[in-house]
């Protein structure tokens, strides 16, 4: 995948910080007690089934906290992919300083360094693949503990849309995060190549 192409779907990519926000709407806030007023079979649970319904969420926190605060690897792609395509001009104009700088702050900047990135993208599949099994068994446990109609109501509430839409995200990320490094290597030999 060519760099502009790279390029166009890091700018495409979904806002993490809306969409898990639509999704804890849809989803975490109505599980809770006091937030759920629209959903009336809600508030009929047991005191047993709404404690465990807590409990689960709670186990679920450090997971999506992680989740909620992915949006930063949007920005660092997009940050990633400007420094490519500089890194590349350079190597075609044969600024050999230029290019180290550039190499330099990609490898070793503090925050915005392309292995602490991927690594990101990794804790981040990781974080997801742990909530979403969560998210599963905790579905699981409220159908067993409703009516039939009421659990196709809450089914039909759009949380697995909105879950869907960030699970493609963390695709997205992982596939662009492998291109990136895929040309960032080829650059960093490419200017050397040059420079030899």
């Amino acid at each position: 995948m060519e760099l502009r192409e790279l390029r166009k779907e890091v700018h495409e990519l979904t806002d993490l910080d809306k969409l898990s926000k639509q999704f804890q709407d849809s989803w975490i806030k109505p599980l809770k007690s006091n937030t759920n007023i629209h959903l009336p079979f809600l508030q009929n649970l047991s005191p047993e089934v709404k404690q465990e319904l807590n409990h689960q969420i709670l186990n679920l926190k450090e997971n999506w906290n992680y989740i909620k605060s992915a949006q930063i690897i949007n920005q660092k792609l997009a940050h990633h992919i400007r420094y490519l395509i500089e890194l590349k001009l350079t190597t075609f104009n044969g600024d050999e300083q230029k290019s180290k700088v550039i190499t330099n702050s990609l490898l070793n900047d503090d925050f915005f360094n392309i292995r602490q990135t991927i690594q990101q993208v990794q804790s981040f599949e990781e974080h997801l693949k742990k909530f979403s099994k969560g998210y599963h068994q905790l579905n699981d446990y409220l159908h067993q503990n409703l009516k039939l109609e009421d659990g196709i109501l809450f089914t039909e509430l759009p949380h697995q849309k909105h879950f869907n839409k960030i699970k493609s995200v963390a695709q997205q990320q992982k596939k662009i995060v492998r291109h990136l490094g895929n040309h960032f290597i080829y650059l960093v030999k490419e200017t050397q190549l040059k420079n030899d």
